[in-house]
């Protein structure tokens, strides 16, 4: 248990970085540009326009439908990977105790308990559990809505038909 989460602290951690770093480096770039303007207006020069944003594109839906998709992809995959790794046999002393504590619960033998364990043993998992993966289905299904409304959706209505209605 101890390794799980050093390894959760770990991404916990890394993610922490990166969002640290992104805003710090988006902090200099506004800052750079509040500069930028500063210096303009010393020197009497015109302000500098601020940068617009690139015009809205349909195709924006297709990346995000994209990103999501491939994220939740990527997210199943990662956690159908650690429930399989965590899966670990029971040890031996631990079915004998399970077994000891069954006999004098429910008034059987010792061996009967322990076939019992064994059987039982082989349909219960230990770590954790396989359908933990169906929580990236949550990603992939915004994905594919992203991707669906691209396919079907409006194409910008940039020459919308005129209607020709006869009387």
């Amino acid at each position: 248990m101890r390794g799980e989460q050093i390894v959760l602290s770990f991404f916990f951690l890394a993610a922490l970085i990166v969002v640290l770093v992104t805003l710090y480096l988006r902090f200099r770039k506004q800052q750079m540009y509040h500069q930028e303007r500063l210096t303009a207006l010393d020197k009497g020069l015109p302000i500098p326009r601020a940068q617009t944003p690139a015009p809205w594109s349909p195709r924006v839906y297709l990346l995000r439908g994209l990103m999501w998709s491939f994220a939740g992809i990527a997210l199943s995959v990662f956690l159908l990977g650690i429930a399989l790794t965590t899966q670990r046999p029971q040890s031996a002393e631990n079915i004998l105790w399970r077994a000891k504590s069954l006999a004098q619960s429910v008034g059987i033998t010792t061996e009967e308990a322990k076939q019992i364990i064994e059987k039982d043993s082989n349909t219960r998992q230990d770590g954790m559990p396989l359908g933990v993966a169906l929580l990236g289905l949550i990603p992939i299904g915004v994905g594919l809505a992203y991707l669906i409304f691209y396919y079907t959706g409006d194409r910008g209505g940039a020459n919308p038909q005129p209607s020709t209605l006869e009387s």
